[in-house]
């Protein structure tokens, strides 16, 4: 990255963000799982048709609503109840009216030049820096089943390149947390004020509907 160079339009805020939903609900097709772990982006090219699965209608209505900022396509949303012992329902965004390669190619083209700039940015108190990092958590609060206890809060991720932006956006928002090794996957725990922090500071980021 080249310091001092310019932060991605706020127009393409939205792009980012759904970027990050994307990974977190496109399925990886077997046998390219430990692949996927060091480039997320490794199989998302690969679908005919693009779906986006969610365990939650909040996720699946914020990935409906950031998805607008991509050229031509169209999301629907529709339930599916899944499982055999034991029943639970998802929450399915099929994404069409453009040609998923090209989807998948604006939201990639985005998360990279996004991602290298809060990762390479020696800034801190950046206001567009600020509101990116909080569209990070955010999404991964929404699609990664965080565990919220008296101790904290705790996530896990498989991608290592989001585990890093998570620890980066922590930074940016003035959040400690830290990492540790899970089966397949890194969990990130975030401890007392901390969780607080985090959570106004996203519920402030994400617009006065919100508020």
């Amino acid at each position: 990255m080249v310091r001092g160079a310019p932060m991605p339009d706020d127009r393409d805020a939205d792009l980012f963000e759904a970027s990050l939903m994307l990974l977190a609900g496109a399925a990886t097709p077997r046998g390219l799982d430990r692949r996927a772990g060091q480039d997320p982006w490794a199989a998302l090219d690969t679908d005919v048709r693009l779906m986006v699965e969610f365990d939650t209608e909040p996720a699946a209505a914020r990935f409906t609503d950031v998805m607008h900022a991509v050229p031509d396509a169209r999301c629907w949303t529709r339930r599916r109840l899944t499982g055999i012992r034991r029943r639970y329902e998802t929450f399915v965004v099929d994404v069409d009216g453009a040609e998923p390669s090209t989807v998948v190619g604006c939201l990639r083209d985005e998360w990279t030049c996004t991602a290298g700039f809060l990762l390479g940015s020696d800034t801190v108190n950046d206001v567009a820096l600020r509101a990116r990092a909080a569209a990070v958590w955010r999404s991964a609060l929404l699609t990664a089943a965080p565990r919220v206890s008296s101790a904290g809060l705790r996530l896990r991720e498989r991608h290592r390149a989001s585990v890093r932006l998570l620890l980066r956006a922590a930074q940016l928002l003035g959040v400690t947390c830290q990492v540790r090794p899970a089966r397949g996957s890194q969990s990130i725990h975030v401890e007392g004020r901390g969780v607080i922090t985090l959570l106004s500071t996203i519920r402030l980021a994400s617009g006065p509907e919100e508020a």
